[in-house]
């Protein structure tokens, strides 16, 4: 049997309820913590402040830190690698995103170094038994931590139906091979990495969760108050539960299923003990990513084979931005290429050709490049295709992140 705790937040009191979950499953006191060096994996995948959804909460970086460094470990590191499209040395990176969360400012006070795992060293390892990664580059931090202690948030997913913890692992890989896990099989590409960087223990923040086709910025609609704190030892039994409280059944989030086929833990829900809460008491249904998207696309075409998290995320954004200006009626006129589709069928429209996967077509129709392309330049893009005043999108777009000078800056960065 695995152990899953799940434990409600009481009084807000972040602390109290990490501190509950992790003495709940004994796993932690199990951990071989003397002269150990620690990896603690915040979700800050994107430039998103704390309460989002989309990045692990500070308060719950705070509590599991102070928890690691009661054990007194000989080294303690706060590291992530943030996402393709928010890795660039002169606009965002790694750190950056970390500071917007909160998690920058909780390292220092607790004093612990930052990592940015996406300029870490490097270091090339061999798979055995790999399904689709025999070999591939991880940061040196991680490789070499004797204890990783994960921490991500529940949030639905185009590829693999929700992202917990063992798809957070894919912050301790480069740019690169985050792309090359989705040309090669998402599902298995996460399963791969884990079996080099397996966590030790997974806290997931379940404060706040993301549901259905969210992108950058997720809005109200898109944030789901589950007031909770998941713990376990094993991963894949974490996320399993995690799965069933978000309403899915785990028997069709195949990266969970491979998982427990690679014998990294177990998803079988008749074999994990869950304490503290009952999984029926908590359980409030996320809209899954591809439901959300029928009614945001609007009835748009998208041509596409193999597109990362970031491409889509980022083309997300812009279907977000034109429904947000009132322009949801023009989407059916929208056709869009992006990743590697191995032929384009004839079009009546000119389609927008996103990023540098598809460059092969960029003589099609209206070319942004960028791996990937930024949301405001693809949202830019795709005014001209449709002919759409952009004055009018771009207002919105400030209306929406209701922050004007931090929204010119980043257009124009982009």
């Amino acid at each position: 049997m695995s152990v899953v705790s799940i434990v409600r937040l009481q009084s807000r009191d972040v602390e109290a309820a990490v501190r509950k979950a992790v003495s709940l499953t004994d796993g932690f006191e199990n951990v071989a913590w003397e002269g150990a060096k620690v990896l603690i994996k915040p979700n800050t995948v994107l430039p998103a402040k704390t309460g989002t959804g989309i990045v692990t909460d500070e308060r719950v970086v705070e509590a599991v830190t102070k928890l690691v460094l009661e054990r007194h470990p000989k080294k303690v590191v706060v590291g992530e690698g943030s996402s393709v499209g928010y890795d660039f040395r002169e606009t965002w990176n790694s750190m950056h995103c970390m500071e917007i969360a909160g998690v920058t400012e909780v390292a220092k006070r607790l004093g612990v170094e930052v990592v940015d795992l996406n300029r870490d060293e490097q270091v090339e390892v061999n798979v055995p038994d790999a399904f689709v990664m025999e070999r591939f580059a991880i940061a040196k931090t991680a490789l070499e931590a004797d204890v990783i202690i994960s921490l991500p948030v529940i949030k639905t997913h185009i590829r693999t139906g929700i992202t917990c913890g063992l798809k957070n692992m894919k912050g301790v890989l480069p740019g690169n091979e985050k792309k090359r896990t989705h040309k090669l099989g998402l599902d298995r590409g996460i399963v791969d990495l884990n079996r080099v960087a397996k966590p030790t223990f997974t806290i997931v923040d379940g404060i706040v969760g993301v549901q259905g086709a969210w992108g950058s910025q997720a809005e109200a609609a898109d944030r789901v108050p589950l007031g909770l704190i998941f713990a376990g030892s094993d991963v894949v039994a974490v996320d399993a539960v995690c799965a069933a409280a978000a309403g899915f059944d785990v028997r069709e989030i195949l990266h969970v299923q491979l998982a427990a086929e690679a014998n990294l833990g177990i998803c079988d829900m008749d074999l994990i003990e869950v304490r503290g809460e009952r999984i029926d008491d908590v359980r409030q249904p996320f809209i899954p990513f591809l439901q959300a998207a029928k009614d945001l696309y609007g009835g748009a075409k998208v041509i596409e084979k193999d597109s990362c998290t970031g491409c889509m995320g980022e083309t997300v954004s812009t279907f977000i931005y034109l429904n947000k200006a009132g322009f949801h009626e023009k989407l059916p006129d929208l056709t869009l290429i992006m990743g590697t589709p191995e032929e384009i069928p004839p079009l009546k429209e000119k389609p927008v050709v996103l990023g540098r996967c598809a460059k092969e077509y960029r003589d099609r129709g209206i070319f942004v490049p960028g791996c990937p392309p930024h949301g405001l330049k693809i949202t830019d893009a795709v005014c001209q295709a449709l002919e759409i005043d952009q004055d009018i999108v771009h207002r919105a777009i400030a209306e929406l992140h209701s922050f004007s000078a931090d929204y010119k800056e980043r257009r124009d960065v982009a």
